[in-house]
């Protein structure tokens, strides 16, 4: 049950409730892009110019299909194929519905900062890319976001000063390239694209070492270690992380 009566009687919960993506959909299709990117920012917990190309990848790439994220109910009809793991790709989730947890999202790791969407059943689809000299363009419409990024970010240094200072820099780099047209960042085409079929439904596991609840699919088949989940097993198994897909 609905947790209380002031929830169901505010007419916003009430399109929610109905639509969970009612939001986005609506930012989407007036292509409100600082509405977005706040959304994205909800998960995403900071604004930066790689969630913001994120965001404007997905609103672009949609709106070149004639679709919003009203499509994407998490039932795998609107895919979103990213090709790197960053804040690009919270981006993409964010306003496209098309997440790691529905399986909607699919992660082919390139290490670019591209999406292809696509709408199971159809062969088309379109593959948005960022254009390689945003870094200038970025650099170009807020000198201090890059020198502040190797200070913070990648030699860890300068302090919370320091990082409460770039948070404020790439706020307002990420919002500064919102207004940019989105041809003069980003590249377009349609695409073929081939998709993984839709996510299998397995059974489920006991570990007779552990105890736990783990998918079938998910447990050594053979040898001394029959029958274990992975980790009971020391069996090696995949990762994401911030190196990408990882063996």
């Amino acid at each position: 049950m609905i947790a209380s009566n002031t929830i169901l009687g505010d007419s916003r919960a009430t399109d929610l409730l109905e639509d969970p993506r009612h939001e986005f959909g609506k930012a989407i299709l007036e292509k409100d892009l600082a509405a977005c990117l706040l959304k994205t920012a909800e998960i995403h917990g900071h604004y930066c110019p790689g969630s913001a190309m994120g965001v404007m990848a997905s609103v672009w790439g949609l709106s070149q299909l004639g679709l919003d994220s009203s499509q994407s109910d998490g039932l795998e009809e609107l895919m979103a194929i990213v090709e790197i793991n960053a804040c690009f790709t919270d981006g993409v989730q964010a306003v496209s519905g098309c997440t790691l947890g529905n399986n909607a999202l699919v992660l082919r790791d390139y290490g670019k900062h591209a999406v292809t969407f696509t709408v199971r059943g159809s062969d088309s689809g379109v593959r948005v890319r960022v254009r390689p000299d945003f870094q200038s363009q970025i650099a170009q419409a807020v000198p201090e976001f890059y020198p502040l990024l190797e200070k913070v970010i990648i030699k860890r240094e300068g302090g919370q000063e320091a990082a409460d200072t770039f948070k404020a820099t790439a706020r307002k780099a990420a919002f500064t390239i919102l207004e940019m047209p989105f041809e003069q960042l980003l590249i377009s085409q349609k695409v073929t694209p081939e998709l993984p079929d839709y996510a299998p439904i397995t059974e489920s596991h006991i570990c007779p070492a552990c105890g736990e609840q783990v998918m079938a699919s998910k447990v050594v088949k053979d040898g001394d270690n029959k029958g274990l989940c992975y980790a009971c097993a020391k069996h090696k198994s995949g990762q994401i992380d911030g190196r990408g897909i990882v063996i």
